[in-house]
C-alpha cells in the first residue's frame, strides 16, 4: 500500500494529505498533554521588539518634526523675503530704539541708499539660488544620462512657461511688495493661482453631480483669486498696485502644466496632458539653457522696472562697493508721534550717529535662501516616504496663516515698544508696519475675510496634494513638474508643482496599507502582476542548512497565500501582490556505483530534503504539518520533485545527473534562465509580443543560495526597489553571515563593514557590482537582454575565462547587466542570513575563489569602460576612477600591510628599519616558499601558522601604534588616519543600530589583518590555477552494506599502510605504491625513488565485475519490490507545473501542453523497460511519491538546451592545466613586482627621510635653548617628516575613506526613508479598541493580518491554539485540553485557504470563547466575501466541494481547470 498508484495521475488536490501510517498515529484521549519543543531562534526569526518599537516611535517623531520644519521654514522664507522687500522701497523711514541713546526721546532713522542697494542685490541673490541649483542639476543629468535633442516647439513652450515667472517674480518684489504693509503682502502670496485654476476648470470632463460641484467650485475660485487684481489697488488707493494682476497671473503660468488632463474635453489640452505626462530627460537639457536665461530676465526686468521709476539704475552699480562695506545712518530725534506718518516727523535735536554692519543683509539672506531649501528638501522628503498629508498637504496651507498670526504679533509688540526685537534684529530694521488700527481690530475688518477667501480657493486648486497618487520612494521628477522651486513663493511653489493626477487612490491616508478594491482583471492587468521565482541551488548543504532554507520558501507560501487571499476571497487589491513559484536545483543528486552505472540513485542530500520538508512546515506554522508526497518526473537532465506546499504554490526541485547535464552552479543558472524566461515566456504561443513585454518587465528571478535564511518582507523591500526604477537589473539585500568560531567573528565585522561602505558607496555614486547570488533580485526582462543570458551560457575556453566565468559566476553576471546598461542597487534595510565558513581553510579556499574572479570582472569593467559608460548613465568616469583606485589598492594591499608591519616593528620593539625589515621579510619569503613548491594543504597549514603568530604580534603593535601616536603627536598623519578610521567604524555602527553588535568583532578583525590582507593574497594569487570550489567535501558513493562491506574493510586491511610515509607531509602522492628505484632493510623500512601508482589491470578488470554484479543484484531486489506496485495509465487529469497565470495561478493548472498532451503524437502508456530502470523513484521518501512525465514539447525543450549549452563537457584537463598554471606564473610575476618595486621604493626613501621629505606643517614640536652667557633664547621648530610617495597613498586613502563615509551617509538617508515608508503605525491603539470598531472600520487595518490570523494551521486540527504561555496563575490548563478532547474529529487541513475558509465558517458558527479581534475580522471578511464576486467576476470561481471516500470534504477549496468543468471533478 505504501507504493499504490506510483504511476496514477489522480488530481492531488482531492486527496488527503495523510496516509494509513499517519492515521495510525492519532492519540488518544487520555494522550492529550504535550511537549513542544524549545528550539532557540536565530537568524530572521529573532523578534528585535525593541527595535519594531523603536522604528514606529522613530516615524511619529519624524511626522512631528518635519510636520514643524515645514510649516516654519515656509515661514520664515516668506517673513525673510517681506523683510527684504520692506529696505527696497523709495524714502523708508521707520523709527529707532532709544535704548542705548536719549530715552525721553522718539528717533527716527532713514534708509539710505547703500543700505537700499544691498537689499536690492540680495533679493536678486535670492533669486540665482534655485536657478543655479536647477542648472547644476540640468548639467549633471545630462552628463551621466541619456538625452535626446528636444525639439523646437518644445523649447519655445518650456521657454514661454518659466521665462514668464522670472518677470513676474521681478515685478512682483521690486514693485508690488516695497508698496504693501507686511500684512497685506503676506495676504497677497495667497493669491497666485489663477491661471491653473482656469486650466484646471478646462480640463475638467464633468459626467455627474459630484463633477458638476467640482465646476462650480472651480468657478468661485477663479472668481476669489482674480479679486486679489482689483482688491488692494482700490483699499490702497495706489495706482502702481494695478501690477498685482500683471505679476499674479505670469507667476501663475509657470505652473499651468501640472494642471492640464487628458481626460479634458478640449483636443488641445487633452494632447498637451499627454506630452506633459512624464518628465523626460531631454527637458534636463532646456534647463541647461532657460536656467541661466531666466536669472538674465529677472536681472533685466530688474533694471527696467528702477529705470521706470527712478528714472536711473546706475546706482545700483555705482553703489556696490559701497554697499558691501561698513556705514553709517543717522537717527534724528523727533517729536513723539502716534501714526505712522514719518513724512511729517519734526526733527528735535542732533541726529546721532549709528554704525551699521554691512553682512546683516547677507545673513538675512542665508537665512531665506536656507529656509526655502530646507522647506523643499523636507517637503519632497514627506512625499516620499508618504507622510505626505501630515509633512506637505497640511503645514503647506498652514503656513500662512502662521505667517500672518506671527508678523501680527511683532507688528503689535513693535507699536508698544520699538526695542521689543533690538537683541534680535538690528535696531534700524523692520516691517512696513500697517495701520495701527488695522491690527486692533484684525478680524472685523473684510480685508480678512477676503485673504480667508484667497486661502480656501488656493486650498481647494490644490486639493490635489491632499490624495497622494504615488509610488514608495519615487524620484524628483515623478513627483514634481519642474526640477526645482520658486525663490519667494515656496509654499504656493510646493503645492502647485506636486504632480496632479486626476484620479487619486480612493482617498488613501499616508499611512494605510495600500488596499483598494479590485477592478475587474483585463490582459494587462494580468500581465502586469508581479511574478516571482524563486530559484534556489543546492549541492551537498547541511541538515541545518536545508532546513533554514526551506524555511525561507514555507514562509514565502505562507505570505503568498495570505496575499492571494486577500485578492481573491475579499476582492481587495493590494500593491504588494505577487505570485509565487520555486524551484530547487540539485547539483550531482545522483550516486552510481560505477560510470558505466545507468540506473542510478538521488544521494543522501536529496533523501534528506524531501523528509526535511515536514518538519520545516511544522516550525514555519508552530504546528504538526505533513506535506503531500512529491510528484516525481523523469526528465532529460534527471529528475524533478514537485511538492504543493500549504499555501499552493509549488516547489520544484530539478535533480541533476551530471553524467547528463553540466553541474555547477552557473550551469544551474542557465537552466532556471531558459527554462523559466525562455521554454516558459518566450516560447509561449498563447502570449502576445505586448504581453511577453510587460511579464518581462514584471517577472523576477530571486536568485537564491541553498543555506539562505530570510522573511517575506526582505523580499518585498527588494520589489519596491524594482518598481520604483524600471532600468533597475538586480537588487541585493544586507548579507549576514552566521555560524559560530572565531573566523564567523571576522565576517560578521568584515560582512558589515563592507555593506556599510563598500555596497553602499557603490550604490550612491554609480551601480553595484556584485549582487550575490545567495539572496538577489534580478529582472526577468534585463536577463533576457542582449548579451546577457546568452552570453551567460559561453563555455570557458581559455584561462582567464575559468577564472572570470566559473569562479565568481554572481559577480559575472552583473558585469553582463552592467555593460548592457542596467543598474545594480543596494538595499540595507533587505535582511537576510546566510552560512560562512568556520574554519581557517574553508575561509581560505573560498576566498581564493572569490579574489581573484573579483580583479578579473572589475579589470574587464575597466578595460571596457569606454562603452561601458557610454551604455550606461548611472556609471561615470568618477566611478570609473574610484573603481582604478580601489584595484591598485588591492594589487599593492601586501606590500602597504609589509610597510606597516615594519613601522610597527620599530615603534613596538624597537627595532632599527633593516632588522624590522628582515625579521618581516622571513615569514613572508617563506609562505611565499611555500606556496610555489608545496601542495594546498601544506599552504594553508603555514598560512595558519603565521596568521596566529601575526596575531599576537599585532597586538603588541597596537602598543606600538599607541607609542607612536603619543610620540608624533595626534594631530600627525598617521594619528589622524587611525582616529578617523576608528571613528568612521564607530559612527557607521551608531547608524546600524541593529548591527552595532558586530563593532566588537573589530577586535579579531584587527589581529588578523596580516592574514587576510598580505597572506590570504599571496595564496590566492599563488593558487590561482586552482578553479575547484573547495568549500565542501567532494561526493561520496554511499558505503556497501552488510557483507559488503565487511569484505571491503577486509580488503582495505590487506593494502598497504600509506598514512606513515614520511614525505607525503611534503605533498607526495600517498596512492603511490611503486617506484622507479627502491630498496629496503628487512621489512624495516622501504625506500621508493620516482614513485608511482601500480597499473594493476587484472585487479581492475576484476573490480569492474564485481561493481557488474553489484548493480545486477541491486537491480533484482527493486523488481522485487516492485511486484506489488499497482501500475496504471495516467488517467486524463491535469498533472502540469502549475504556471503563474492570473490570480488562480497557485491553484489552476497549467496549460494543456505542459506536463501532459493528448495529443494523437503522444499516447501515455504503461512505463517501458527503460523508465523502469528509474529505480530512484524507490529512495528513501520518494517511494510515496507519485510518477508522472514530462510532454512532448517541454521534454524536446530539455533535450535541445541540453545539446545546445549544456551538455556534459570534458575539457582537455592537460592543456587547461597548462594554461591556468601559465595564466598564475604570469599573475604572480606581476604581482611579485608590483609589491617589491613599492615596498622597495618606499622604503628606500623611510631610510633616507632626512634628504627627501616632505615637512608636517600641523603641530611641530617646538624646544627653546636658554644661553645664559648671551642672555639669548633660541627657538627650534621641529616638523614631522613625511615620506612623499606613502604620503601620497595615505592622501588617496583618506580620500577614499571620505568618498565611502559621505556616500554611507547619503545610502542611510535612503534605508531611513525605505524604513519610515514601510513602517505602519495603528493609531488605533491611541484612540479605539477592537471591540469598539466596527467592520468598516476594520478595513483601516491591515488586512493582510487579518488573513494571516485566519489562515492559520495552528489550531485548526484539534489542538489547542496558544501562542504564548499565560502566567501560572492565570493558565487553564485542563479545561484548554477538555476543549481540544471534545472538539469533534473531522479531515486534517493542511492547506492555508482550507484552514481560512473552515475558520470563518467555525467563528461565524460559533458563540464560544473567540477573541474581539477574530470576531471582527471575520465580520469584515464575511462582507467583503459577500462583495467580492461581483467585483472581480472574472476571477472568483464558485466554490467545489469534493468528497473523499472517507466522508470528509474539502472545505472552501476553490480550483479552475481550464481543461475540465467543475461536474468532472
Amino acid at each position: 500500500m505504501a507504493a499504490r498508484q506510483r504511476f496514477g495521475g489522480s488530481n492531488e488536490e482531492t486527496e488527503p494529505l495523510y496516509s494509513s501510517e499517519m492515521q495510525e498515529q492519532v492519540r488518544g484521549p487520555w494522550d492529550v498533554f504535550d511537549d513542544p519543543p524549545r528550539e532557540p531562534t536565530v537568524g530572521s526569526e529573532v523578534k528585535r521588539t525593541y527595535i519594531e518599537f523603536g522604528v514606529k516611535f522613530l516615524k511619529i517623531v519624524t511626522m512631528m518634526i518635519v510636520f514643524c520644519i515645514v510649516v516654519g521654514a515656509a515661514a520664515v522664507s516668506k517673513g525673510t523675503l517681506l523683510l527684504m522687500t520692506s529696505q527696497i522701497g523709495q524714502n523708508v523711514s521707520r523709527t529707532y530704539c532709544n535704548k542705548d541713546l536719549d530715552q525721553n526721546l522718539q528717533f527716527l532713522v532713514h534708509i539710505t541708499r547703500e543700505e537700499r542697494v544691498e537689499w536690492i542685490w540680495m533679493i536678486m541673490f535670492a533669486f540665482f539660488v534655485p536657478e543655479l541649483g536647477t542648472w547644476i542639476r540640468a548639467i549633471r543629468k545630462c552628463l551621466f544620462k541619456h538625452w535626446k535633442v528636444p525639439s523646437f516647439l518644445e523649447i519655445l513652450s518650456l521657454c514661454i512657461t518659466e521665462l514668464c515667472p522670472a518677470v513676474g517674480s521681478a515685478i512682483l518684489v521690486y514693485v508690488v511688495l516695497p508698496e504693501l504693509d507686511v500684512i497685506k503682502g503676506a495676504m497677497l502670496t495667497n493669491a497666485a493661482c489663477f491661471i491653473p485654476g482656469i486650466v484646471a476648470m478646462f480640463s475638467r470632463n464633468p459626467r455627474s453631480v459630484n463633477d458638476d460641484l467640482r465646476m462650480t467650485l472651480d468657478i468661485v475660485s477663479i472668481v476669489a483669486q482674480a479679486s486679489s487684481f482689483v482688491i488692494w489697488p482700490l483699499v490702497e488707493d495706489n495706482v502702481t498696485l494695478y501690477m498685482i494682476p500683471v505679476s499674479v497671473i505670469l507667476i501663475s503660468l509657470g505652473w499651468w502644466e501640472n494642471f492640464v488632463s487628458d481626460s479634458s474635453q478640449l483636443p488641445f489640452i487633452k494632447q498637451l496632458a499627454k506630452n506633459k505626462e512624464e518628465f523626460k530627460t531631454e527637458t534636463y537639457f532646456i534647463y541647461t539653457i532657460i536656467a541661466p536665461l531666466k536669472c538674465i530676465f529677472f536681472f533685466c526686468t530688474a533694471l527696467v522696472i528702477f529705470q521706470i521709476r527712478e528714472d536711473d539704475v546706475s546706482f545700483l552699480f555705482d553703489s556696490f562697493g559701497e554697499a558691501f562695506s561698513d556705514r553709517t545712518l543717522n537717527a534724528t530725534p523727533i517729536i513723539p508721534m502716534l501714526e505712522v506718518n514719518y513724512q511729517e516727523a519734526i526733527q528735535d535735536g542732533v541726529p546721532a550717529i549709528i554704525s551699521v554692519d554691512y553682512l546683516t543683509p547677507i545673513w538675512v539672506w542665508l537665512i531665506n535662501v536656507g529656509a526655502t531649501y530646507i522647506c523643499y528638501a523636507f517637503g519632497k522628503f514627506s512625499c516620499k516616504v508618504m507622510i505626505q498629508v501630515v509633512g506637505f498637504a497640511f503645514p503647506i496651507n498652514l503656513s500662512v496663516p502662521v505667517l500672518l498670526s506671527g508678523l501680527i504679533a511683532m507688528c503689535g509688540m513693535y507699536y508698544k515698544d520699538e526695542c521689543s526685537f533690538v537683541d534680535t534684529i538690528p535696531a534700524y530694521l523692520f516691517f512696513d508696519l500697517p495701520p495701527l488700527a488695522f491690527l486692533e481690530d484684525f478680524l472685523s475688518k473684510q480685508h480678512a475675510w477676503i485673504w480667508l477667501i484667497w486661502l480656501l480657493s488656493q486650498a481647494w486648486i490644490t486639493v490635489h496634494i491632499w490624495s497622494p497618487n504615488c509610488d514608495k520612494l519615487s524620484s524628483t521628477e515623478q513627483l514634481f513638474m519642474r526640477p526645482m522651486y520658486d525663490a519667494f513663493l515656496i509654499d504656493q511653489s510646493l503645492a502647485m508643482n506636486r504632480r496632479r493626477t486626476e484620479h487619486p487612490r480612493h482617498a488613501k491616508d499616508d499611512d494605510e496599507v495600500e488596499v483598494t478594491d479590485l477592478e475587474p482583471e483585463t490582459p494587462h492587468s494580468k500581465d502586469a502582476i508581479t511574478r516571482i521565482y524563486a530559484c534556489g541551488t543546492m549541492w551537498h548543504e547541511t541538515d541545518d542548512e536545508m532546513m533554514e532554507f526551506l524555511k525561507s520558501i514555507l514562509r514565502l507560501d505562507q505570505d503568498q497565500c495570505c496575499h492571494r487571499i486577500v485578492r481573491e476571497s475579499l476582492g481587495l487589491k493590494h500593491d504588494n501582490y505577487y505570485e509565487l513559484e520555486t524551484h530547487v536545483f540539485f547539483d550531482d543528486a545522483f550516486v552510481r556505483t560505477s560510470k558505466d552505472d545507468n540506473d542510478p540513485h538521488v544521494n543522501e542530500y536529496v533523501e534528506k530534503m524531501a523528509s526535511l520538508i515536514d518538519d520545516a512546515a511544522s516550525k514555519v506554522h508552530k504546528t504538526s504539518v505533513r506535506i503531500r508526497p512529491p510528484r516525481i518526473y523523469p526528465t532529460p537532465y534527471g529528475g524533478r520533485l514537485v511538492w504543493t506546499l500549504p499555501g499552493k504554490t509549488k516547489m520544484v526541485a530539478h535533480l541533476k545527473d551530471k553524467a547528463k547535464i553540466r553541474a555547477k552552479k552557473r550551469w544551474s543558472q542557465c537552466m532556471y534562465m531558459y527554462y523559466l524566461l525562455g521554454f516558459r515566456l518566450q516560447a509561449n504561443d498563447e502570449l502576445s509580443r505586448e504581453s511577453k513585454e510587460i511579464r518581462g518587465e514584471n517577472t523576477y528571478v530571486l536568485a537564491l543560495d541553498g543555506d539562505i535564511d530570510f522573511q517575506p518582507e526582505a523580499l518585498h523591500l527588494l520589489v519596491d526597489y524594482m518598481k520604483k526604477n524600471k532600468t533597475l537589473g538586480a537588487a541585493c539585500g544586507r548579507i549576514h553571515p552566521i555560524g559560530s568560531g572565531g573566523m564567523v567573528w571576522y565576517q560578521m565585522f568584515e560582512y558589515a563593514v563592507g555593506h556599510w561602505m563598500q555596497k553602499a558607496t557603490e550604490h550612491v555614486i554609480g551601480c553595484v557590482l556584485c549582487s550575490p547570488g545567495c539572496f538577489s533580485l534580478f529582472r526577468g526582462k534585463a536577463l533576457m537582454d542582449k548579451s546577457v543570458m546568452r552570453k551567460y551560457t559561453t563555455r570557458s575556453s581559455q584561462a582567464a575565462h575559468y577564472v572570470q566565468y566559473d569562479q565568481g559566476e554572481d559577480r559575472w553576471l552583473c558585469t553582463l547587466l552592467l555593460q548592457r546598461g542596467y543598474r545594480v542597487e543596494y538595499s540595507a534595510a533587505s535582511d537576510a542570513f546566510t552560512h560562512c565558513p568556520e574554519g581557517f581553510n574553508e575561509f581560505y579556499n573560498q576566498r581564493r575563489r572569490w579574489m581573484p574572479s573579483t580583479m578579473a570582472n572589475i579589470l574587464d569593467l575597466l578595460m571596457d569602460y569606454e562603452h561601458t559608460v557610454k551604455i550606461n548613465e548611472n556609471i561615470s568616469m568618477l566611478y570609473i576612477f574610484y573603481q582604478i583606485i580601489l584595484m591598485i589598492g588591492t594589487v599593492i594591499g601586501p606590500g602597504t600591510i609589509f610597510l606597516m608591519l615594519v613601522g610597527a616593528f620599530v615603534a613596538a620593539f624597537g627595532l632599527d628599519q633593516w632588522n624590522s625589515f628582515m625579521w618581516n621579510l622571513l615569514p613572508i619569503a617563506i609562505f611565499v616558499l611555500v606556496c610555489a613548491t608545496c601542495s594546498s594543504d601544506i599552504q594553508l597549514f603555514f598560512a595558519g601558522l603565521i596568521s596566529a603568530v601575526y596575531g599576537l604580534i599585532m597586538m603588541a603593535v597596537f602598543v606600538g601604534v599607541m607609542l607612536q601616536i603619543s610620540e608624533d603627536g595626534f594631530l600627525a598623519p598617521s594619528s589622524l588616519f587611525f582616529f578617523c578610521l576608528a571613528g568612521e567604524f564607530i559612527i557607521a555602527a551608531l547608524l546600524h543600530p541593529m548591527e552595532f553588535n558586530c563593532l566588537k568583532y573589530g577586535v579579531v578583525y584587527y589581529v588578523t589583518v596580516p592574514s587576510m590582507y598580505m597572506l590570504l593574497v599571496i595564496y590566492s594569487v599563488f593558487n590561482m590555477n586552482n578553479v575547484s570550489w573547495g568549500t565542501r567535501e567532494v561526493t561520496v558513493v554511499p558505503k556497501p552494506e552488510g557483507k559488503e562491506k565487511e569484505q571491503e574493510v577486509k580488503e582495505e586491511k590487506k593494502k598497504p599502510e600509506t598514512k606513515d610515509k614520511i614525505l607525503t607531509f611534503l605533498g607526495a602522492n600517498a596512492e603511490d605504491d611503486t617506484g622507479a628505484f627502491e630498496f629496503s632493510l628487512n621489512k624495516l623500512f622501504k625506500c621508493m625513488f620516482c614513485t608511482y601508482k601500480a597499473d594493476d589491470k587484472e585487479n581492475e578488470q576484476l573490480r569492474q565485475i564485481q561493481e557488474s554484479v553489484k548493480g545486477l543484484y541491486k537491480k533484482l531486489e527493486l523488481l522485487e519490490k516492485s511486484q506489488n506496485v499497482e501500475l496504471r495509465p495516467p488517467v486524463n487529469t491535469p498533472t502540469g507545473t502549475t504556471h503563474l497565470e492570473g490570480a488562480k495561478a497557485i491553484v489552476r493548472n497549467s496549460l494543456p501542453d505542459n506536463y501532459s498532451d493528448n495529443s494523437a503524437t503522444e499516447i501515455n502508456s504503461l512505463p517501458s523497460d527503460e523508465v523502469m530502470e528509474n529505480s530512484w523513484f524507490y529512495d528513501g521518501p520518494l517511494i510515496r511519491g507519485e510518477v508522472h512525465y514530462l510532454n512532448r514539447r517541454e521534454e524536446t525543450f530539455w533535450n535541445e538546451l541540453i545539446e545546445r549549452y549544456l551538455h556534459p563537457i570534458e575539457d582537455d584537463k592537460v592543456k587547461v592545466a597548462a594554461e591556468l598554471k601559465d595564466l598564475r606564473d604570469k599573475m604572480v610575476f606581476t604581482f611579485f613586482m608590483l609589491n617589491s618595486l613599492f615596498v622597495l621604493v618606499v622604503f628606500l626613501l623611510t631610510l633616507k627621510k632626512d634628504l627627501l621629505h616632505l615637512n608636517w606643517p600641523i603641530d611641530p614640536k617646538v624646544n627653546f635653548t636658554y644661553h645664559e652667557n648671551l642672555n639669548e633664547i633660541d627657538v627650534y621648530i621641529t616638523y614631522l617628516e613625511l615620506e612623499p610617495i606613502g604620503f601620497v597613498f595615505l592622501i588617496f586613502f583618506a580620500l577614499l575613506m571620505v568618498v565611502q563615509f559621505v556616500a554611507m551617509l547619503i545610502h542611510r538617508f535612503g534605508t531611513f526613508q525605505q524604513v519610515i515608508t514601510k513602517t505602519r503605525l495603528d493609531f488605533n491603539f491611541f484612540n479605539k479598541t477592537v471591540e469598539n470598531m466596527t467592520t468598516e472600520e476594520m478595513r483601516a487595518a491591515d488586512p493582510l493580518k487579518m488573513v494571516a490570523d485566519l489562515q492559520k494551521l495552528k489550531g485548526i486540527n484539534n489542538e489547542y491554539e496558544d501562542e504564548k504561555d499565560a502566567p501560572v496563575d492565570q493558565r487553564k490548563t485542563a479545561s484548554n485540553l477538555a476543549q481540544v478532547v471534545g472538539r469533534a474529529s473531522s479531515r486534517p487541513v493542511f492547506y492555508l485557504d482550507e484552514a481560512f475558509h473552515r475558520r470563518v465558517t467555525q467563528i461565524g458558527n460559533s458563540e464560544g470563547r473567540v477573541s474581539e479581534f477574530r470576531k471582527k475580522s471575520v465580520a469584515f471578511v464575511q462582507r467583503r466575501m459577500s462583495k467580492a464576486p461581483g467585483r472581480v467576476s472574472s476571477q472568483a470561481h464558485r466554490p467545489s466541494q469534493i468528497s473523499f471516500s472517507n466522508g470528509s470534504i474539502n472545505e472552501g477549496f476553490q480550483f479552475h481547470d481550464p481543461n475540465s468543468s467543475d461536474a468532472d471533478a
